[in-house]
């Protein structure tokens, strides 16, 4: 036990700073994808924000306090010249300067969706590598979207029939060979959550409708939705997860209505589908309660806190309390969400061990649990739950 902080008649007595840290969910960074000014690279919009109203957000004050007590800069340092200080140690020295955030909130591994971004350019072979060189400090372990996948196929044109050959072909090899430890879909961002059962005769017909005319939402959805369920599918056969985009996204490309893990009702009260082991990333984020919910209701259901985490910056406390108020700790993991820059995941890293302290303190403190429960409630979020529901491929470093 350690005293940390006292605040008036607040003891903080909790410290899970030293505790190790797995990112569930992220995406590499690289310099050629840091196309913003660093200030205005802290935000989910695809809307180029002002940096005046950015650097007046509670989350760049975060930013900014807690790289002045990295860095050990003087408090009264410009805006503009802690971002010029950054960018020259970023740039002078990248994997030391990725070293040294890694090691700053210990760090021990990154979970990586390589589908980055949702649309536009993909990442090159030069990109990922450069990213595999500066962070080699962990393992990166492989997560594979499968939209990366048969996005490709649809471009192709190619028939039904090679459609799903090789779309299941290349999922197989992605866990067989590519080390892939869990599938990945974003499937929110184009028709939604709410998916449905669709046969493969009806399937056939509705991609036949949708190559001849891809303004037919109704025959795309129903592709998209037989696609990702064949996903479901060999999720059970590897026993892997499939981690699913839910809330919030890039604005205005996602239609947040559509994202609310609620709309998965039909298939995960579906006893089939209870066999898959499904990740709502983001936490599902605003929708933070129902993701709460629904990780309580159902075995197989389980959350990640990437997104909320740091993007809503002192919104982190109080959902830490809709999570829990009933999920349980086995089933909730940390992930930042990171990308593009490596300060993202860093801070994400930051604000969970500070913030998940604080709210188990407080636990603590009302008698709900014991001190050691709290560490090892801390142990599951930051990293156990990862570690212990990843399994297939795990000890498998990735090279993108």
């Amino acid at each position: 036990m350690f005293i940390k902080e006292i605040k008036g008649d607040y003891t903080m007595t909790i410290d899970i700073s030293q505790l190790p840290i797995i990112d569930d969910h992220c995406h590499p960074f690289m310099p050629t994808r840091e196309k913003r000014d660093f200030d205005n690279c802290f935000t989910l919009s695809l809307i180029p924000p002002k940096s005046i109203d950015t650097r007046n957000t509670l989350l760049f004050k975060m930013v900014r306090k807690e790289m002045i007590s990295l860095l050990q800069l003087d408090p009264a340092i410009t805006d503009d010249e802690l971002i010029r200080h950054r960018n020259e140690r970023y740039r002078s020295n990248p994997k030391a300067y990725v070293d040294m955030l890694f090691k700053d909130i210990g760090l021990e591994s990154l979970l990586v969706d390589y589908g980055f971004p949702v649309m536009g350019s993909r990442l090159s072979a030069d990109e990922l590598d450069w990213f595999h060189q500066t962070s080699s400090s962990v393992p990166t372990r492989r997560i594979h979207r499968v939209e990366a996948t048969y996005h490709r196929l649809f471009e192709e044109r190619v028939g039904f029939e090679e459609l799903e050959e090789l779309y299941i072909s290349e999922l197989r090899d992605e866990v067989e060979h590519q080390g892939a430890i869990a599938f990945k879909t974003v499937i929110a961002y184009h028709t939604g959550l709410k998916m449905n059962k669709i046969s493969r005769s009806q399937a056939t017909a509705s991609y036949s409708k949708f190559l001849d005319t891809p303004d037919d939402l109704a025959a795309e959805k129903d592709v998209r939705d037989y696609l990702v369920l064949l996903a479901f599918e060999l999720c059970m056969e590897y026993d892997i997860p499939i981690q699913m985009h839910s809330g919030a996204g890039d604005a205005p490309m996602l239609d947040v209505k559509l994202s609310s893990p609620l709309l998965m009702h039909d298939i995960v009260s579906d006893p089939h589908y209870q066999a898959v082991k499904i990740i709502f990333i983001h936490t599902a984020y605003p929708f933070v309660e129902e993701a709460g919910y629904l990780v309580n209701q159902y075995h197989n259901v389980y959350l990640d806190l990437s997104s909320m985490i740091p993007f809503s910056s002192i919104g982190v406390q109080p959902k830490l309390r809709q999570i829990f108020e009933m999920a349980p700790f086995t089933k909730v993991m940390y992930g930042s969400d990171g990308f593009n820059i490596p300060e993202v995941s860093w801070l994400g890293g930051r604000i969970i061990k500070k913030e998940l302290g604080k709210f188990l303190n407080d636990l603590v403190e009302d008698q709900l649990i014991s001190e050691d429960y709290a560490y090892t409630a801390a142990g599951l979020v930051l990293s156990e739950n990862a570690r212990n529901l990843y399994l297939r491929n795990w000890d498998r470093r990735t090279n993108g």
